[in-house]
């Protein structure tokens, strides 16, 4: 007499049907720590512990899914973990779950070898990765996540304050839909060109002074590092989510910002994202100074202050000030201005009442023919 699996004879509720009429968009495990290897830009494996999410969709006639279903299909794909094996994974989980849709959240440590600036010493550096895998019925989709801590510092601090600046470390999160396949390290070395400096794990005294004063020179608010990195990445991204948090230093708050982009949905970035504004024509008579000038121009493009103010990462209250000659524009802002209104940072540097370092030592070289110059 054959001896039915014990298994057969117990009730699987999960495959029970429900009358209730609502589905679920995701259900299934979450937290598994679970062994993977990853391959770097070098074409090295990385073995890392990673946490992950498995779940799929469930109709609103059926009662659960098969939790247990996730783990075993994991067992039998232990080791690589990439763009190229997502997929037959993915399919793997509709096979053995039966669902049409299925998501897969992989969050893991990815670790670079860094080189100090100065003394070139070497180190580890750890950035957060997730890939977002979904595959819905035969449409595979990806999406790269990484997690960047860099150095930003205050730009008002540095305008307003006769010694130093506060400066804080600031945590990049993006989320990346790629043209083509995009290396972790890819997006890590944009976020890090975009912020006043990057992170080192080691430093050595020499190293501590370079990157104290690179800051310095590279001052950036919240505003400009979110910017920033959206240009740098654009060019390789069908969608991007961008989230810069800069963790204050002399504030009891983060400053924080959030933005979302695509290839549909573009607005002007300044190169790539669109066409950039029409420069109007000029007045008869340019108005002097830069306040005036400035006035002028954003009337000519039918923007209010807040308007202008959002696009150059400032209050309105400020640019108020600047337009009425109540504050000066900093000359880091130069060239965010000449970029938004299609002018020349040199003409704007000269609308503030600032001789470009080029236009002045031509100006030294050749005192006489300048003045012979502007008398005529």
């Amino acid at each position: 007499m054959n001896s039915v699996p014990l298994r057969e004879l117990l009730p699987d509720h999960a495959s029970h049907a429900d009358d209730r009429g609502v589905p679920i968009d995701r259900v299934g495990i979450k937290g598994l720590r679970w062994p993977i290897t990853v391959w770097d830009r070098a074409n090295r494996a990385q073995p890392v512990v990673a946490d992950i999410t498995a779940t799929v969709g469930l109709p609103a006639d059926v009662k659960g899914t098969h939790m247990s279903r996730f783990v075993e299909v994991l067992n039998g794909v232990r080791g690589e973990l990439s763009l190229h094996t997502l997929p037959d994974l993915l399919a793997q989980l509709q096979r053995r779950l039966g669902a049409r849709d299925v998501q897969l959240d992989v969050r893991f440590p990815y670790f670079m070898e860094r080189f100090a600036p100065v003394s070139k010493v070497a180190s580890l550096m750890e950035y957060g990765a997730v890939f977002h895998a979904t595959l819905s019925g035969t449409v595979f989709d990806f999406v790269l996540e990484v997690r960047v801590p860099v150095t930003t510092l205050c730009p008002c601090s540095k305008a307003v304050s006769e010694r130093g600046a506060h400066n804080q470390r600031s945590w990049v999160d993006v989320w990346v839909r790629g043209h083509e396949f995009l290396w972790i390290e890819d997006v890590v070395e944009a976020v890090e060109a975009c912020a006043s400096s990057p992170l080192y794990a080691l430093l050595k005294r020499e190293d501590e002074k370079y990157v104290t004063e690179h800051a310095y020179d590279h001052p950036r608010f919240v505003e400009d590092l979110i910017r920033e990195v959206t240009r740098a990445l654009e060019p390789k991204a069908k969608w991007l989510r961008v989230n810069v948090e800069n963790l204050e230093s002399i504030h009891n708050h983060s400053a924080w910002a959030e933005l979302e982009w695509n290839t549909e949905t573009s607005v002007v970035l300044g190169q790539g994202g669109g066409a950039p504004p029409q420069r109007p024509p000029e007045a008869a008579a340019a108005p002097s100074g830069l306040g005036p000038w400035l006035q002028a121009k954003r009337q000519a493009f039918h923007w209010s202050q807040a308007q202008l103010a959002a696009r150059l990462g400032m209050s309105a209250s400020l640019l108020s000030k600047i337009e009425s000659g109540e504050r000066h524009l900093s000359p880091e802002k130069f060239a965010v201005v000449a970029d938004v209104l299609g002018e020349s940072p040199e003409r704007v540097s000269l609308r503030a009442g600032v001789v470009p370092a080029e236009l002045l030592a031509r100006v030294q070289a050749d005192p006489e023919g300048f003045l012979r110059w502007a008398a005529g």
